[in-house]
């Protein structure tokens, strides 16, 4: 029998902006100053670029029928939007609202409200739908008896984009497994002992449990270099959980770091701070797996790491949710290269959308909770990744993003593995993405 031992590769994180580990203590506009501040010369940038000889002005500095670009913040007025509020009123009924939970809270008379560092000015002539509260992009138009006429609109600035590694010494592929939505939880059924069947077969399956006397698969399990799991990890947030339960969880997160690095992201369903940036999971839920110090890795969510010179950012899927709940991004908005389930295109095309925006939520805090933050806003993409993801979807699907540079991000939806079976592997060089399917 042939011994293949598992393929190294460099790992990095920059997950520091999203640590609480200094307390905040301030209010939510001082988040948004920040990404106003940051993406704002971004954004003018590139409205100069596509509009050189219309002049910029500041809200303020508005003159009526004059063609001029402002730079700001879109707020998204939508009647149906749930309010986060109602939740500390006398008697509100959280069950009820469960129930009343939509999958979208668009509509037609939703609009759009515009604001810089010094004013408001109301939108119009522009669809609302596209579009969520916390998007800083350029208008092109003229004032119209104190509302603003768009006539253009500048969504994107080309960002810093990381280059794929040149002159890098081929040494075959090494992958990165991604996989979300263990759900590990005490109602599951068809177990082996505390851990479900399809989830040790994705132990056996990285540990080469089941590559015995086959050496094509010994050896493209090797190269998976780094598992990132990438939430879902508990299979409800509020339902006790048995100590057989978060053993059998330990056991296995121990099988996996034993023979290759991991890392476990928080996610929804996860016992973790609920609003974003959510922090690691505590060690003592796994007193075993956080032993192997150098391979067992707890982080946060989002996460943004480096393998070899391949940058990679994710998070565990709420920033996705966010964006299909309260935009109407389509299915058929995914980009054309899209590959996968038609299930996974809408959760693709709303990636590619946040992508665009260089900003992984920016519904954060209007619709998606987050900490007030006072000193930045963490969530802005400040170099775009070669591979960005979101855990916890339904199904499996991803598409590259191609810029006027040349260069392309790979855009991944990661599904949930309880309900899926299905595990992604993405090549660090190629980028090329595959699902690794187990069934029973």
């Amino acid at each position: 029998m042939t011994v293949v031992k598992r393929v190294d590769a460099t790992y990095g994180t920059n997950n520091e902006r999203f640590s609480l580990a200094n307390k905040m203590h301030g209010q939510y506009f001082q988040l948004y100053y920040q990404r106003l501040m940051t993406m704002g010369p971004r954004v003018r940038e590139a409205a100069r670029e596509k509009w050189p000889n219309c002049p910029q002005r500041n809200v303020l500095e508005l003159a009526e029928d004059e063609e001029c670009v402002i730079v700001g913040t879109i707020y998204k007025d939508m009647k149906a939007k749930p309010i986060i509020l109602d939740e500390y009123v006398k008697d509100y009924d959280r069950e009820e609202e469960k129930r009343n939970q939509k999958e979208t809270y668009t509509g037609e008379d939703d609009r759009l409200e515009f604001e810089d560092e010094g004013a408001r000015v109301k939108l119009l002539n522009i669809d609302a739908g596209p579009f969520v509260t916390g998007v800083v992009c350029a208008c092109k138009g003229k004032a119209v008896k104190g509302d603003f006429e768009v006539h253009d609109v500048v969504v994107y600035a080309a960002p810093k984009a990381q280059s794929a590694p040149v002159g890098a010494q081929k040494s075959g592929s090494k992958y990165v497994c991604l996989v979300s939505g263990f759900e590990t939880s005490d109602a599951e059924e068809g177990k082996v002992g505390s851990v479900s069947v399809l989830n040790q077969m994705f132990v056996d399956y990285v540990t080469g449990a089941v590559a015995m006397g086959d050496d094509a698969l010994a050896s493209e399990i090797s190269r998976i270099v780094r598992i990132v799991v990438a939430g879902g990890s508990f299979g409800t947030r509020n339902g006790a959980t048995s100590a057989d339960t978060l053993k059998g969880l330990d056991v296995m997160f121990t099988e996996l770091a034993s023979s290759v690095p991991v890392d476990v992201m928080s996610g929804r369903t996860d016992p973790s701070n609920q609003a974003m940036p959510q922090q690691p999971l505590h060690p003592v839920y796994f007193p075993e797996a956080t032993r192997y110090e150098k391979t067992m890795r707890l982080v946060t969510n989002p996460h943004d790491f480096k393998v070899d010179e391949t940058s990679f950012l994710g998070t565990s899927g709420q920033n996705v949710e966010d964006v299909m709940k309260f935009s109407t991004v389509k299915s058929e908005e995914a980009p054309s290269s899209f590959v996968g389930e038609d299930a996974a295109k809408r959760p693709v095309a709303a990636l590619t959308q946040t992508l665009t925006w260089q900003h992984l939520a920016p519904g954060a805090p209007d619709t998606l909770a987050c900490y007030p933050f006072k000193d930045r806003d963490p969530f802005v993409i400040e170099s775009t990744p070669r591979v960005y993801f979101a855990g916890c979807q339904d199904a499996f699907g991803y598409a590259r993003v191609k810029y006027a540079s040349g260069e392309d991000t790979l855009v991944v939806s990661v599904p949930k593995f309880a309900k899926t079976g299905t595990a992604v592997l993405v090549d660090v060089e190629s980028l090329e993405c595959k699902p690794i399917i187990f069934s029973l």
